[in-house]
């Protein structure tokens, strides 16, 4: 049940955790959820390109025990292409990047939010509009340092090449 339904059946509700609920979910249809799985994905992507190589390096060192047998350079030769190519996909796909800054936006849209519901910060001493209207501001200002930060980071790719952007495909996947 979510806070909106939730402040329907318990007067109680914060009508602010309403408010920011309704926001996240309609308007931005799930923006802060989309940023939270893309960082978590692109992490675990980059751990396991790190952990390959790695992998790939230390096998290598190990298969030279065996000297001059036929198949040590054809190994050795096929772990080197391994790690040229995992590390290539790396600096392509950018992931050890992306997902810091997707971490970062999703971990700022949650503090904002706290601070919104608790009245705390920028929203100390404002009513409940104007303190929705300077929330919102703030989360379309993370979402737009995000998405500034995403295409400099590409900047030298045309826009049909890189991955896809985060608030074109918010809500989308």
């Amino acid at each position: 049940m979510n806070a909106v339904e939730l402040s329907l059946q318990k007067p109680s509700a914060n009508p602010r955790e309403a408010r920011a609920d309704q926001y996240f979910e309609r308007d931005l249809k799930g923006q802060r959820d989309w940023f939270s799985k893309h960082a978590s994905a692109y992490k675990q992507r980059s751990q396991s390109l790190a952990f390959l190589v790695i992998a790939a390096g230390s096998i290598t060192t190990f298969v030279q025990v065996f000297g001059q047998a036929p198949w040590v350079s054809i190994i050795t030769a096929g772990l080197g292409a391994l790690v040229v190519f995992a590390e290539g996909w790396q600096r392509i796909a950018r992931y050890s990047e992306t997902w810091v800054g997707y971490r970062n936006a999703s971990e700022r849209m949650k503090r904002e939010r706290r601070l919104f519901l608790n009245g705390a910060g920028s929203y100390r001493n404002l009513g409940d509009d104007e303190a929705y209207l300077q929330f919102v501001e703030n989360i379309e200002a993370i979402i737009g340092e995000e998405q500034q930060t995403f295409w400099k980071d590409r900047r030298s790719e045309a826009p049909a090449q890189t991955p896809r952007s985060p608030l074109v495909t918010a809500g989308k996947e």
